[in-house]
């Protein structure tokens, strides 16, 4: 199940072409596209937290929109590499 979630939480970000996807949309986006597996709020999470230990990923808080997530260039290239 975690690679699936790594590799849709990529295409997902990929799809918002530099734009911060915020964490909440992300986790239930990412919960719908991988059934029937019924992942967990905490396997997305961690999913995601693993492509950000990875370098995949990078994720900023703020006060008015919360936690948002964007790709780096890293996380670019390998997402292109999954289409």
């Amino acid at each position: 199940m975690k690679p699936a979630l790594k590799r849709f939480i990529l295409l997902a970000l990929l799809q918002c072409d530099g734009m911060p996807m915020p964490e909440s949309a992300l986790i239930q986006a990412a919960k719908q596209m991988t059934r029937p597996g019924q992942p967990t709020d905490g396997d997305v999470f961690e999913a995601l937290k693993a492509v950000e230990t990875d370098g995949y990923v990078i994720g900023a808080t703020d006060d008015i929109t919360g936690r948002q997530w964007t790709l780096t260039t890293k996380g670019v290239l390998k997402a292109r590499q999954l289409q």
